[in-house]
């Protein structure tokens, strides 16, 4: 049987790609042109893994009840790394706030649902 895995934790993933690359625009907009800190090359390198991390957890999520695969602790890191992008941008700290929590309720409601299709089966 199909798990739920790669439609519920999976879209929360691909809703973080694109607030990570308007988070990029932003930083640069804000961040980079006033400080001289970072360049926009170190913002899109530092985006692209996490974009990358992301579509790769995303294609490892388990696609059966029972099966074993590690896209979910890839998405654990990507929360992490969303996470520490909080120190180029501060607002990134509450958006990734948001974003464990719908990742926490992702994989903790796929796994109940995975569980009673199981019993049911």
């Amino acid at each position: 049987m199909k798990s739920k895995y790669p439609v519920l934790c999976g879209s929360i993933l691909i809703c973080e790609l694109v607030v990570v690359y308007f988070a990029v625009l932003t930083t640069f907009g804000l961040v980079v042109k006033s400080a001289q800190t970072l360049s926009l090359a170190q913002l899109l390198i530092g985006a692209s893994a996490i974009a990358v991390l992301a579509i790769v957890a995303v294609i490892m999520l388990p696609r059966r009840i029972g099966q074993k695969r590690p896209g979910v602790i890839l998405g654990w890191i990507v929360q992490a790394l969303l996470l520490a992008s909080g120190f180029v941008l501060n607002s990134m700290f509450f958006v990734a706030v948001i974003f464990i929590a719908l990742w926490a309720m992702a994989v903790y409601w796929s796994a109940r649902i995975d569980r009673e299709v199981a019993a049911r089966s």
